[in-house]
Parts: structure tokens; C-alpha cells; sequence
């Protein structure tokens, strides 16, 4: 017999596998065209991948997408393998991207829950959940094909993992796979779940099997890219490191380093925080300004520090490129997200009571909304959500 506790795993499992059916029959059924470029090229490369043998998947090629020939070395390949496996599957191949997100979407909201779930019950893990679902930043990227919520996922996986690593040698796995996951997705941009785990550990564990997780997963992490690459050049008789690091590294970094440059970088990816982690952001900022260090000492609360440091380490370390874009900082969206819900939920501890009540219609409440914000998105251009720019890039 299922236990009360399972049947409501199930019911969950079940809501949201139906609201996956029901998404990816309105992506296929509905005329769609992709809105941004990068969500195309990636649908295309995933599309023709899928046709070719699992051997040489290590090596997609641009196939002529924007003209461009021969093997795409922008990024590693692990953002065409959902897609590609969902159009073997049978999935209709110019919509297998946007499944392949959904699917992404889903469990990065379910990491956010048991993450939040760790600070307290499951009323501030759905009350971070629908926080975050509830962002300009969410809305905008719900109907894409490109890096940013598989990195999300990373990232949230990665940091629950970790904060449950004491506890079960599944979640040091789950930390570890989280790691190599985000370098397949995003290469360099998992530095970023790099730069949380180093201060998860020094906020909030400061032991010594958190730090020798850490140092382990990187480890097995340099081991999984070494077979990589081996792999690759087994398939192309070339290197992939070495053109992804020269492509990249010749995209982002100038000869000269100018301070007030990277100063203005940051500044500018402030706006975005304010614009696109709204409403919980500005929840956040009030609430340690008026509660930061009397009565409620939120200042003081070592989570709330871990956020708040992490989103802005995300900050300094994109702005140290020279490219910028909102997408670049899209995991601190989600930690200022997160941050403004839990201060929220301390400065005023009814607002978690209507997740408590209404428990068990959240499942299917949060599974009908990302549906029909899902089907509206098809049909009203989602880049009304943008920030407004007050100056260029």
C-alpha cells in the first residue's frame, strides 16, 4: 500500500506529466516561430543531431543555420541531447526544444521547492515556487530553446544537493551531476554553481565534507571533460577545448582591463535585477532596510547572506565580460527571487498561509498557469516583458 506521503508524490507526478502532454500539443498543434534567434539556431541543431548515430553526437554541426558551416564549437553539445532524444522519441522535431525546456522548467521548480523546503516547510517551498514563476524574467523565457533554464536547473540542483549532502550519498551524487550538467550545458558559465558551492560552504557549512565534496566533484568533473574531449577528437580528429576556449575567450575579454567598464557592467545588470526579479527584489531590499539588523536581524540570517552574496558574485563575475546581456545573470533572477520570498515570509509570516491552506490545489493551479501563460505566449509576443532601457548596451 502507497503511504500517504506517496500517493501525494504521485498525484503531483501525474499533474504535472498531464500539463507536459498538454504543453507540447499546444506547441505542436498552434503556429509558432521563434522569437530569438539563438532558440532557433539551437531547435535546428537538435533537430538534424537527432538523425545522426549517438557516436557523433559528441560533434553537431551548424548544418548552413545562419549560413554558418561546419561543426558548432559555441558551446558543448548537451543542450541539443533532450531535444534530439524527445525527436527520436517521436516528438514533432521543430517543437522538440521547447519540450526539452518545459521538462527543464519543471524540475528546476521542483529543486526550487525542496531547496526553499529547507528553511522551512512546504509552504515557503510553493510560496518560492509561484515567486518565481511570477517574475518578468520567468514569463519571458518560458517559450525558448536556448541555455537559460537548463542552467537554472544546474544551479538549484546543484545548491540542494549540497545542502543535503550530509545526509545521503545520492545527494553528493546529485551535486556532482548538477556540476558536469551545467559544463555541458553552458561551459564557462558553470563557474557559476563553482562560485555558490565555495560560498555555501563558507556561509552556511563550513565543514570539512562539504569542502571535500566540492573539491572532488571538480575533480571528476575535469575527468568527465577530459573523456569528452578525448570522445571528440576520436569523432572530428580535432580539438574541441582548444576552439571553445579561444572562441570564447576572444568574445568576452579585451586586451585592457577598465575598471570603470566592469563598474558600469555591474550597474548595468542591477537594472535588470530591479526590473526582471520584481516584485520579491524590492520585498527583499525593504525588508533589510527596515528589519536588517533590529528585531528581526534579518542581516544576521546566514541564508539570506548566502543569497544575497551569491546573486551578487553571479554579478561581478558576468560583468567581467565585455559582452552583456539579461540572460547572462538568469541563476541570480532566481536567488534575488528566492531571497525576497523568504525575507517576505519572515516580515510578514501570513503570507504564508494561503500555501498552507491551499496545498493541495497548488500542484494543479501552478501546472494550469505555466499552461495557459504557455499558450498566451504563442499568440502575444512574450518580448512585452522586456526591460525597458534607459541606455544602450
Amino acid at each position: 500500500m502507497l503511504l500517504p506521503t506517496d500517493r501525494k508524490k504521485s498525484r503531483n507526478l501525474l499533474i504535472f506529466l498531464l500539463a507536459l502532454v498538454s504543453y507540447g500539443i499546444i506547441v505542436s498543434v498552434f503556429p509558432f516561430d521563434y522569437h530569438d534567434s539563438d532558440s532557433s539556431c539551437y531547435s535546428r541543431i537538435s533537430q538534424e543531431l537527432a538523425y545522426e548515430p549517438l557516436s557523433a553526437w559528441c560533434a553537431p554541426q551548424w548544418w548552413g543555420h545562419g549560413g554558418n558551416q561546419g561543426l558548432f564549437r559555441d558551446h558543448p553539445p548537451g543542450l541539443f541531447w533532450l531535444p534530439a532524444l524527445l525527436v527520436r522519441a517521436g516528438v514533432k522535431d521543430s517543437r522538440a526544444a521547447l519540450c526539452a525546456n518545459f521538462i527543464y522548467i519543471l524540475l528546476c521548480l521542483y529543486f526550487l521547492f525542496k531547496l526553499a523546503g529547507v528553511l522551512g516547510d512546504s509552504a515557503l517551498g510553493w510560496a518560492a515556487v509561484f515567486g518565481f514563476v511570477l517574475t518578468p524574467i520567468f514569463m519571458q523565457y518560458l517559450i525558448r530553446a536556448n541555455h537559460e533554464q537548463p542552467l537554472n536547473l544546474a544551479v538549484v540542483a546543484g545548491l540542494y544537493g549540497l545542502s543535503r549532502s550530509s545526509r545521503s550519498f545520492r545527494y553528493k551524487a546529485l551535486f556532482v551531476a548538477a556540476l558536469i550538467f551545467a559544463v555541458f550545458i553552458k561551459g564557462f558559465s558553470a563557474v557559476i554553481l563553482s562560485i555558490l558551492a565555495f560560498l555555501f560552504w563558507l556561509i552556511l557549512s563550513r565543514n570539512r565534507k562539504t569542502v571535500s565534496l566540492i573539491v572532488i566533484a571538480h575533480l571528476i568533473l575535469l575527468a568527465t571533460v577530459a573523456l569528452f574531449e578525448w570522445w571528440y577528437r576520436g569523432v572530428t580528429q580535432s580539438s574541441f577545448l582548444s576552439v571553445y576556449v579561444a572562441f570564447q575567450g576572444g568574445r568576452t575579454v579585451q586586451a585592457a582591463f577598465l575598471p570603470l567598464h566592469k563598474i558600469y557592467n555591474f550597474l548595468w545588470y542591477a537594472a535588470r535585477v530591479l526590473w526582471f526579479s520584481a516584485p520579491w527584489v524590492h520585498f527583499l531590499f525593504y525588508g533589510l532596510y527596515k528589519y536588517g539588523k533590529e528585531k528581526l536581524s534579518l542581516i544576521k540570517d546566514t541564508f539570506i547572506q548566502f543569497l544575497l552574496l551569491g546573486s551578487l558574485s553571479i554579478m561581478a563575475f558576468i560583468s567581467l565580460s565585455d559582452r552583456k546581456a539579461d540572460r547572462y545573470i538568469f541563476p541570480a533572477y532566481l536567488l534575488f527571487s528566492l531571497a525576497g520570498v523568504y525575507v517576505l515570509s519572515k516580515m510578514k509570516p501570513k503570507f504564508l498561509l494561503f500555501f498552507q491552506r491551499q496545498e493541495k490545489r497548488l500542484p494543479w493551479i501552478l501546472a494550469l498557469g505555466l499552461v495557459v501563460f504557455s499558450f498566451l505566449s504563442i499568440f502575444i509576443d512574450n518580448h512585452f516583458y522586456k526591460f525597458i532601457r534607459f541606455w544602450p548596451n
